[in-house]
């Protein structure tokens, strides 16, 4: 029988899901470059393997309200995105071992943005599924582009700047 592997989490007080293959690490809280004039759910950027890695609040994305995320808060960097995902989660509380038949599908139009699209039990609580293709909106994933490419073209300036005294004295 095949078996599901779901990454449990807590955010925003809600207990959430995505599937482990979506997940390509998870991550301490490293120091984030804060952009200005981001959108509230774009925390910031970190270097992960040469790559900047946005950093996504989740319950501010999908609207759970604010919660206080801390640097024991870990982030899951999500595989496969374009751009690069992590999303700020407050805790990780299992891995769920499940079979197709003990996740209980959402219909696309039951939810905002399709991007809950199932339902587990676990220890008498509900659990939803996230999909990882869904979890942005395409208006999102521009933003984010937007504010990664502001931020390497800083970067990028300031690598190319010269060092030095001299770089003063002119």
């Amino acid at each position: 029988m095949d078996r599901t592997l779901l990454l449990a989490f807590v955010a925003a007080g809600r207990r959430l899901a995505l599937p482990l293959n979506d997940v390509e690490r998870v991550v301490p809280l490293p120091l984030l470059a804060v952009p200005t004039g981001a959108p509230n759910f774009i925390e910031g950027f970190f270097d992960f393997h040469g790559a900047l890695v946005a950093v996504v609040s989740v319950g501010r994305l999908l609207g759970l309200g604010d919660e206080r995320l801390g640097v024991y808060s870990p982030l899951l960097v999500l595989r496969g995105q374009d751009p690069p995902v992590a999303l700020h989660v407050a805790s990780i509380t299992s891995i769920l071992k499940l079979t197709a038949a003990d996740i209980q599908p959402i219909g696309k139009d039951e939810t905002f943005n399709a991007c809950v699209v199932g339902r587990v039990g676990d220890r008498g609580e509900t659990v939803y599924v996230l999909s990882t293709q869904e979890i942005l909106l395409a208006e999102e994933r521009a933003k984010i582009a937007s504010q990664r490419a502001i931020k390497r073209r800083r970067l990028d300036a300031l690598a190319g700047e010269p060092t030095g005294a001299s770089a003063h004295a002119s």
